[in-house]
């Protein structure tokens, strides 16, 4: 047990405890940095600050967010967005970054963030390079010297830009290919001209030859996968062009990958670029420009296809877009858009019409991936929207009975003597265990001065501190159960439950609306044996419900 003096016993409301800050580390690193010098990479600025962290106790590390290949000219950046929720849920309080530039480069986001959004959650920053720490910065000293960094870091930014968009301007004019991959049938060469690529070019060529026989896009891509050929993001996945994870597993050719193909004229030869803008410097997006601001270089490198070819399947596509515009009949809204998916291949399920000679319309939903990509794929499954309705509407009316008896248990537990004991014995735990914590907290503060002022040996107050830790660590553990059973009983065990809420909202209803499907039906799947299986939202606030009720009524109201 630490001993404290007598003088910190009775002076310790006077005496000022120094503050421990849950404190995070930020790194960034965008691609011009990355091509720089190692000094800038993520590891070394997260190591640095680890070691700046390590010899300040009042800074406790919780957690380290990263940016890689990010700008800093903009704050849409995943790991600065992770960053900011921690921020707001409470469980970050300080920043640490190795200088401002990491930060941002945005002169007035940089600012804002700075002066007004992080002081309003009442965050420290620190910014080691810079020698600057938001908790002790005066504003007569840094007032000037932190915007005008910012300002630098702007400008900065925006010449890079300009030289970025300048060089470019050049390259294309001098028929050079600035993209980063290049259309599928080619590779990039080192000179920065597009080569045929012996591996997909007779792909392509195929391409050409099935749709100047009239075959469709949608058949097109059906045949490339029955043939197992490899879709173009799984390709240059597996020659490591793309190098992210998400396109490890697309396998699949669709109609607007074909579609590309056939209308793009780099397979004649040509070179169209700038088709869309990059703002490098501002929000990292990108705008399409109109035509008669693309760039056109024609005859810059091999075509894989001649322009009679060209032209003959640009002609198919016009009659057949044409003829299918003339067919187009109004078509009412799929209430059951993005909900329905196959229970076999599990993809969204596509929802067709069949004309009829007479009377309306049948609407039906089939499995996309044995119709449109490959049979091998999955199996055949249809259900017509009426009958799925019909089931849907049957499931839900199951479920607000369900609601309506449980609404009457639930009231009635509520009015019992019992139940609102527990509810106060709850609170009364709370506060008691607040209060544990907030003395803790005070003693765990004040151990550091006992160990500075020699009251303790380095062993005891490591020892000290270790045993307070875990004593925080099991009180907010508990803290935490408590808060959970408080919510529980506050707003699960009412009659505003939100799944009892959503459900008698449509207790009157005698058929089914789009309303009551977006707000009641999370996932439906349709099997090859015509079953059907429905995912409800508020399933776990039901489930939660339905758990307590029973421990309740058991345990505290018997």
């Amino acid at each position: 047990m630490a001993r404290t003096s007598r003088k910190q016993i009775d002076n310790l409301a006077q005496v000022p405890i120094e503050k421990i800050w849950n404190t995070c580390i930020y790194g960034r690193l965008s691609e011009e940095d990355e091509r720089k010098k190692e000094s800038d990479s993520i590891g070394n600025q997260i190591s640095m600050l680890e070691r700046y962290i390590a010899v300040r106790p009042y800074l406790k590390l919780i957690s380290i967010f990263k940016d890689v290949n990010q700008t800093g000219t903009n704050f849409d950046r995943p790991g600065f967005n992770e960053m900011m929720d921690a921020i707001k849920s409470g469980k970050i309080n300080c920043i640490v970054v190795k200088d401002l530039s990491r930060f941002g480069r945005n002169y007035i986001e940089t600012g804002t963030y700075l002066e007004k959004i992080l002081p309003f959650f009442h965050v420290r920053f620190i910014s080691v390079n810079d020698a600057y720490d938001s908790l002790n910065a005066s504003s007569q000293d840094d007032g000037y010297a932190i915007p005008l960094k910012n300002l630098i870091h702007d400008v900065y930014a925006r010449d890079i830009s300009k030289k970025i968009k300048s060089g470019l301007a050049v390259k294309r004019s001098r028929g050079e290919f600035t993209g980063c991959v290049a259309a599928y049938g080619y590779q990039k060469a080192d000179n920065g001209r597009l080569v045929i690529d012996e591996e997909t070019a007779p792909v392509v060529r195929d391409i050409f030859k099935w749709a100047s026989n009239g075959m469709g896009d949608m058949r097109i891509a059906q045949k490339l996968n029955e043939l197992g050929i490899p879709s173009p993001s799984q390709y240059r996945y597996e020659k490591g062009i793309l190098k992210s994870e998400r396109y490890a597993n697309v396998r699949y050719w669709y109609k607007s990958a074909v579609r590309r193909i056939l209308i793009n004229p780099v397979y004649l030869g040509h070179m169209v670029q700038g088709k869309s803008k990059s703002d490098l410097w501002g929000k990292g997006g990108s705008m399409e420009q109109p035509q008669d601001q693309w760039v056109e270089i024609k005859n810059t490198h091999e075509p894989l296809v001649d322009e009679k070819t060209f032209s003959t399947v640009r002609c198919i596509k016009q009659e057949r877009e044409s003829s299918e515009r003339k067919q187009v009949e109004p078509q009412r809204s799929n209430i059951l858009k993005g909900l329905v998916f196959c229970g076999d291949c599990k993809r969204s399920m596509k929802w067709r019409k069949m004309p009829k000679s007479k009377g309306p319309a049948l609407y039906y939903f089939s499995c996309a991936t044995y119709e449109d990509i490959a049979k091998n794929d999955c199996v055949k499954k249809r259900m017509d929207e009426p009958d799925l309705l019909s089931v849907l509407y049957t499931a839900i009316r199951k479920q607000i009975d369900l609601a309506v008896d449980i609404d009457r248990m639930v009231s009635k537990l509520n009015a019992k003597e019992g139940f609102c004991q527990h509810q106060s014995e709850v609170d009364a735990e709370i506060t008691e265990t607040e209060k544990k914590l907030s003395r803790l907290s005070m003693l765990r503060s004040s151990l550091y001065e006992d160990y500075q002022e020699k009251l303790l040996d380095e062993a005891e107050y490591l020892f000290t501190k270790a045993k307070y830790e875990k004593d925080v660590t099991l009180l907010r553990s508990r803290l935490d159960e408590l808060s959970s059973q408080k919510y529980r009983l506050n707003t699960m065990l009412t009659p505003q439950n939100p799944w009892l809420t959503a459900l008698k909202k449509f207790k009157r209803n005698k058929a089914i609306t789009g309303e009551m499907i977006s707000e009641l039906v999370e996932r439906v799947e349709i099997f090859s044996d015509q079953s059907v299986s429905i995912c409800f939202r508020y399933r776990d606030e039901f489930e939660s419900l339905l758990g307590f009720i029973e421990v309740e009524s058991e345990v505290r109201v018997s």
